[in-house]
């Protein structure tokens, strides 16, 4: 892991997408879940509008969670902001928004949270869609807190994140390709690397770990499976139901 970013360590639970297990995803309600779970981390998805505002949303286009055809890209906040956000998961969340990156980050300064910032652009927008994240915390992230990680199955972006915020940790986001994996996350200058659960072996734990990375993974919502991946050696696991996993792993 030569010339990794500054080293992160990980919690043992990161909450995925907010409780999304229980909320609406990527959403303040989900986020304010989190954090009463007893959550340290928080792990989200951003892209960007239209008119480039940074946004938590997690597929390209609108139809799954705000029932409305059409790509996250193709409107701007304001237009973004009149769309439904928690009617889909239930009718009691009926009117909660698509928030605002900015909005975000504020309720995790205020109430001591930490974020692994996924970095999930639209087709065509890794690079700028980086470059917008970096600058909203540029201006308004507390230079004595903790840094966000960025993480992201985008090389690209992480690309961006090397050359223009090399302070900022790193993750490297893999699903079931570990083809060329050292390479990559040499060069991206990784700190840690988040895998797909159902990857992990012992003798796969042990060459991350020989190599200096934190381990994350995701999504683990079993109890059993959780602790199997933490007595293996994972760092961090990443799940829907953070207060379920808090306790099941006996985080105090």
């Amino acid at each position: 892991m030569a010339d990794a970013t500054p080293k992160v360590i990980l919690p043992k639970v990161q909450a995925h997408r907010g409780a999304k297990g229980v909320r609406p995803e990527n959403t303040m309600a989900s986020l304010r879940e989190a954090l009463a779970q007893g959550a340290s981390w928080t792990e989200f998805d951003v892209k960007l509008s239209k008119d480039g505002i940074p946004v938590l949303y997690h597929d390209q286009d609108l139809k799954r969670t705000s029932g409305l055809d059409g790509l996250v890209k193709d409107y701007t906040f304001d237009e973004l902001q009149a769309f439904e956000a928690g009617a889909w998961f239930d009718e009691s969340y009926k009117g909660e928004k698509i928030p605002s990156l900015e909005e975000v980050l504020q309720f995790h300064i205020d109430n001591g949270l930490h974020a692994n910032i996924e970095l999930k652009p639209s087709d065509g927008e890794e690079r700028e869609t980086t470059r917008a994240v970096v600058d909203l915390l540029a201006r308004i992230w507390p230079k004595d807190l903790a840094k966000p990680l960025f993480s992201s199955f985008k090389r690209e972006s992480l690309e961006v994140a090397r050359d223009i915020a090399p302070d900022y940790p790193r993750g490297l986001l893999l699903y079931d390709d570990l083809s060329d994996w050292q390479i990559h996350a040499k060069n991206l200058r990784c700190s840690t690397i988040h895998l797909w659960h159902k990857m992990f072996t012992p003798e796969l734990i042990a060459e991350f770990k020989s190599e200096g990375y934190g381990i994350a993974t995701y999504t683990v919502n079993e109890a059993e499976i959780a602790i199997n991946l933490v007595e293996m050696g994972v760092d961090s696991i990443i799940t829907d139901y953070p207060d379920s996993i808090i306790q099941a792993l006996k985080i105090k």
